[in-house]
Parts: structure tokens; C-alpha cells; sequence
């Protein structure tokens, strides 16, 4: 867990922390990564580090959380398709740190991160049960996330549109209507 105050100290040091992580994923693997060597690269002591992040996990975290929330804003906008190709956009254009930390075996940050983002943004609009609600997002997130990995091995070749339709295809969402499609079970 993050934990983050909003004193200028605090978000200073934990945007040094994100950009430091940001600028090593660059340079090697992210299960190779360690807390000292992001102490080095960021300038931020030990003990501020611990202080803001528990892990280094939770620097992911909060990286996919910031981009998660801000492709969320544009939910209610798009119709279905129209946000997953904009949430696939998004992902994409970060894709070198993202193809490194699920190429290291840790995409389940990406989805936990996505599938609370999605549950705190549109639980309030699920017509079905919470829990039905919950297992859509896991679903949605999961499957977004495979379809990526997928995408970048097998070279890249399809569309960001041509995605959109695999994962919505995978989630047999054949009506894409508007915002709450996802929270309605198929």
C-alpha cells in the first residue's frame, strides 16, 4: 500500500520514486529491480521510501492507479468499444514499463490496480449484484490485460481497434452500447 499525504514533501519525493522506477524499467527487468537501487536513481532516502510505499510493488501501484483513474474519466463519455480502444490507447503508449512488469510475471498489479479503478468508478451504476458486478470487472480487467500480452508476442500486428473487438468478442459483449455494459452480466 501507498501512503501518500498531499504535503508538497511527500509528492515531490513520491513523483522522484515513480520517475526513478519509470527510468530503471528502461534498463533491466523489474524483478531485478531493488529498493536501494531506486533510492539511488531517485535521490530519496530508505526511510522516505518505506515511509510512502510499502513495496516496490506499490510504486506500480500507484503508477497504474494515476492511469487508471484518469482513463476512467472518460467512461461515461465513449460507448463501450470507444473506451476500451481509448483504455487500450493509454496502456499501449506506456507499453516498454508495462510489457516489463508483465513480462515479469507480475501483470497481476496491472489488473488488481484496473479492476479496483473500474469497481470504484462504475459499482455505483451495477444493476446486478455487487458480487456479479466484481466478477465482471475481474473479467474485463484480466482479459484486457492477456489480450495485450498476447498482442505483444505475437508482434504487434493487429490494431488498437482490431484488440477492442478480440476482448470484447472474449467477453461476448456483442452490443456495445454505452456506459453500462460492463456492469451487465452475459
Amino acid at each position: 500500500m501507498y501512503h501518500i499525504k498531499k504535503d508538497k514533501r511527500c509528492v515531490k519525493s513520491a513523483d522522484a520514486i515513480v520517475a526513478a522506477l519509470e527510468q530503471l524499467l528502461e534498463q533491466k527487468g523489474f524483478m531485478e529491480i531493488t529498493v536501494s537501487d531506486i533510492q539511488r536513481a531517485s535521490g530519496v532516502g530508505r526511510s522516505t521510501f518505506y515511509r510512502l510505499f510499502d513495496t516496490i510493488d506499490d510504486v506500480v501501484t500507484l503508477v497504474m492507479d494515476k492511469t487508471f483513474e484518469e482513463i476512467l474519466c472518460y467512461y461515461e463519455r465513449f460507448s463501450f468499444k470507444d473506451f476500451t480502444v481509448h483504455w487500450l490507447e493509454t496502456v499501449i503508449a506506456s507499453s516498454n514499463r508495462l510489457m516489463n512488469i508483465m513480462g515479469s510475471g507480475r501483470s497481476d498489479l496491472i489488473v488488481r490496480s484496473f479492476r479496483r479503478n473500474l469497481q470504484n468508478a462504475l459499482v455505483a451504476e451495477a444493476e446486478e449484484s455487487l458480487k456479479d458486478a466484481y466478477y465482471n470487472f475481474a473479467a474485463f480487467a484480466g482479459t484486457c490485460t492477456s489480450v495485450i500480452a498476447t498482442w505483444d508476442e505475437l508482434g504487434r500486428k493487429e490494431s488498437i481497434e482490431e484488440l477492442a473487438d478480440i476482448i470484447l468478442i472474449s467477453l461476448n459483449i456483442d452490443q456495445i452500447t454505452g456506459s453500462g455494459s460492463l456492469a451487465v452480466g452475459r
